[in-house]
């Protein structure tokens, strides 16, 4: 493996990325995570990713669709020796991470892999505030005239790339807070702050007005029990709990249910740990197969023993009609949902 080395690039931006030796940054995968935090970016970014190229390892170079637009990138395992020294130059301990440079060699970012990282929505609204609001045709960088288009472009795609080598639990939980005495980072062009009363606990999240509730929860506030089925509010594997009524959360508008109370799956244990009895009675009854369809299954169930419905079991196909389970588990679920109905209260608690 050839000795990498950045002052090469002296004169244009270059991302550095120290990883473990079985990560390839250039899958499609990847390259998709990229484009959708340059996505996010204001004007200044513009331009998509295409590839990340192979030229003589350990180089490799990002292409763009503009055909202008190309930023070198060096990577390295985190276990060889050249690579070892490169990485303590900047900061960069064994776990690995990604640096960035401006074209003047000046660090303009550095994630390590061991500490927790912003979410790409945070990775967005910081460098929005540091870009300049109406920057020429990719300008020469300067000190004075803030970042150019080629040194906004690579430090997003460094900051996603840091987010790739983390395993998601070491991510930053989307509800962390500005530090004393600091200001946060202003919101994105076009979005706007909530905070949403999830699971008894408040989640400030920064988001556009036509996210949905079900993407809310998902992407933004990493909850991922609530399914994405149909997204068009016809098969019920994205039900939740608003002020205790079933809801379709891929037809709610998020921005819409501030004030409001939201359950999902996550939040309907006790807080010891103990199920529902809705769910142990799916458990029981084996009301389920794949599984894709049970939180909205169970979701559904739970609401519905507050509803006034009959007791039969026609009663029960009829009110849990708009949960579709494809696997054909039907008959474990109307016998959980008739036993749960038969040994707890509408209000969740056990018959003595």
């Amino acid at each position: 493996m050839p000795t990498a080395r950045p002052d090469d690039y002296r004169g244009q931006p270059l991302v550095l990325v120290f990883h473990p030796a079985h990560w390839d940054p250039s899958t499609d995968a990847y390259v998709e995570t990229y484009n959708r935090v340059v996505a996010r970016m204001p004007g200044a970014a513009g331009a998509r990713l295409l590839a990340i190229e192979q030229d003589d390892a350990p180089w490799r170079r990002l292409s763009f669709d503009d055909g202008a637009l190309r930023i070198a990138l060096i990577e390295a395992h985190a276990d060889g020796d050249a690579p070892v020294a490169l990485a303590a130059r900047f900061g960069i301990g064994p776990a690995g991470g990604v640096v960035v440079l401006d074209a003047d060699g000046t660090v303009r970012a550095r994630h390590e892999a061991d500490g927790a990282l912003p979410s790409p929505d945070e990775v967005a609204r910081t460098l929005a505030a540091l870009a300049p609001r109406e920057p020429a045709d990719d300008p020469p960088p300067s000190r004075a005239t803030g970042w150019s288009r080629r040194e906004f472009v690579a430090t997003a795609l460094g900051a996603s790339i840091a987010l790739a080598l983390l395993p998601r639990g070491t991510r930053a939980a989307p509800t962390a807070r500005t530090a004393p005495g600091t200001t946060a980072a202003p919101a994105a062009p076009g979005t706007v702050r909530v905070t949403l009363r999830v699971n008894g606990r408040d989640v400030a999240l920064t988001i556009e007005p036509r996210v949905t509730l079900l993407d809310a929860l998902r992407e933004r506030a990493e909850l991922t029990g609530t399914k994405k089925g149909c997204d068009h509010g016809q098969c019920g594997a994205c039900t939740v709990h608003v002020d205790g009524r079933r809801t379709l959360s891929c037809l709610t508008l998020a921005v819409m249910q501030q004030g409001h109370a939201i359950t999902t799956i996550e939040g309907l244990a006790a807080a010891d740990g103990t199920l529902h009895p809705v769910q142990q009675a799916f458990i029981a009854h084996d009301g389920f197969q794949c599984g894709y369809c049970t939180p909205g299954q169970i979701m559904s169930a739970t609401a519905m023993m507050r509803e006034p419905w009959g007791a039969s079991d026609d009663d029960v196909r009829e009110a849990m009609s708009g949960n579709l389970c494809r696997c054909g588990a039907y008959p474990g679920i109307v016998a959980a949902v008739q036993e749960a109905r038969r040994t707890t209260t509408s209000g969740g608690e056990v018959r003595r």
